[in-house]
Formats: structure tokens, C-alpha cells, sequence
């Protein structure tokens, strides 16, 4: 009982330099909130295969999570095809220089915020598909124009959480120092200190939590996820 107790107290002092650290080097606060799983939550299958959509290779566990992405955003009314709407896919190592990476293994994809019909920014469906694809179990979030590097597309960049064959950059953007998990917005800062996520907390489910993909906010940093690193593998824009 004694031992529990040290560890239990040695634990909160930890938690409470992390918190504090955080606070002083300027980066927002942000803790765990309790668990409940998202509407739509749905496990994807473990399928690897490897196929071609609309100039995109991915494989087909993270074209599952796309589709029951589209499925979900259909039904809240929204009227982007998802398939048609994909910029970049995965396995896409140093093609595009400015995906620092992430598209260089499996669960990474781009997709367009602009009318295929007159070019013009899709303001409206923008949250309806990040919702969409984050209770699908994507981190996503939308990249505005210039925020990569001068001349960089708006779009959104979704890495498939749990995926096997993720690039070392892409599992950073879920669980690093700028990671998803930690309630930030995936991009590395040259000052070090992170940037809160624009689209809200981490959505979790179920199948995350049991696969060790769990809420990092206020979490102790190193504290890898299952297989994964807490190292952004990429240079800093």
C-alpha cells in the first residue's frame, strides 16, 4: 500500500512539472477530458492491399475509413465526394517535399476544400468533413493557404490513426511533442512551442483506446503511444 501510495504522489508531482513546464514555455494548457466515444465510431479492418483512387494510392483500410468518413458527412447533408476530392495519398515518399514526410508510408491523405466547378473555398463543409473524418478515426485538420510555405494549397491532411505502415513523421503528428493526441495541431514550431489544435480536443472511440491510442493532453511528454515515437522526424518550416 505504502509503494502505491509514493507512486500514486510521485505520478501528480510529475503531471504537475509537466503542467507547469508547459505553462511557462507559452504552450496552451491542455488536459484529458473524460471519455465518450463519438457518434459514428467504427473499427476499420486490417486489410493492407494497396489500390489506386482517383490518382491516389492507399490501402484499403485507410479507403474503409474514408468511405465511413463519407458515409457520416452524406448524412449530416454534406456534398463533397470524398474520392474525387483526394489531392495525395500515401506512399508518396519525397514526392511532395512540403508533407515533411508524412506521406511516405500508409493512413496519409490530402483532400481539396475547393468547387470542382469554379474553384472557390468550400467554407461551409470545411467542419462537417473534419468532423467527419476524425470520427472515422482520422486525425485531420485543414491546412490554409501559405501555412505550409509560400504558395501551399488549402486543403486538409488526415493521418489514419492506428495504421501499421505509418511514416515515423506521420505517427509524430499523432502522438509528438505537436501530435493530435496531445490536443495540437500536428505541425512542428521553430520555437518549440505547439499550437492548439483549430477543430477542437481529439475524437477518441473505443477501438483507439483499446489499441493504446488514448487522450496525451497533460500527459508527461515522452509518452509514446504503442509502437510510436514522440520525435517529429521532419524540419521544422
Amino acid at each position: 500500500m505504502t509503494r502505491r501510495v509514493l507512486l500514486g504522489g510521485m505520478t501528480t508531482i510529475l503531471l504537475a512539472a509537466t503542467w507547469w513546464a508547459t505553462a511557462w514555455a507559452g504552450a496552451p494548457v491542455l488536459m484529458p477530458t473524460p471519455f465518450v466515444e463519438a457518434a459514428g465510431c467504427w473499427e476499420p479492418p486490417d486489410d493492407y492491399s494497396r489500390l489506386w483512387v482517383n490518382g491516389a494510392l492507399l490501402n484499403a483500410r485507410t479507403l474503409a475509413m474514408l468511405d465511413h468518413a463519407q458515409a457520416l458527412y452524406a448524412a449530416g447533408g454534406g456534398t463533397v465526394d470524398f474520392r474525387l476530392a483526394l489531392t495525395q495519398g500515401s506512399y508518396n515518399a519525397g514526392s511532395v517535399a512540403a508533407s515533411f514526410g508524412t506521406h511516405d508510408g500508409g493512413g496519409a491523405l490530402d483532400l481539396s476544400v475547393r468547387s470542382r466547378a469554379d474553384w472557390s473555398v468550400l467554407e461551409a463543409e470545411i467542419a462537417p468533413m473534419i468532423a467527419a473524418l476524425r470520427a472515422a478515426g482520422f486525425a485531420a485538420w485543414l491546412r490554409t493557404a501559405d501555412e505550409l510555405h509560400p504558395g501551399s494549397p488549402i486543403h486538409i491532411h488526415a493521418i489514419a490513426i492506428g495504421d501499421a505502415e505509418l511514416s515515423e513523421a506521420a505517427r509524430a503528428q499523432l502522438d509528438g511533442t505537436f501530435g493530435y493526441l496531445r490536443g495540437y495541431n500536428g505541425l512542428p514550431q521553430a520555437g518549440g512551442v505547439p499550437l492548439a489544435d483549430g477543430h477542437g480536443g481529439p475524437v477518441l472511440c473505443a477501438w483507439m483506446v483499446a489499441r493504446g491510442f488514448g487522450d496525451l493532453r497533460g500527459k508527461p511528454n515522452p509518452y509514446p503511444t504503442p509502437g510510436g515515437t514522440t520525435i517529429p522526424q521532419w524540419s521544422i518550416p
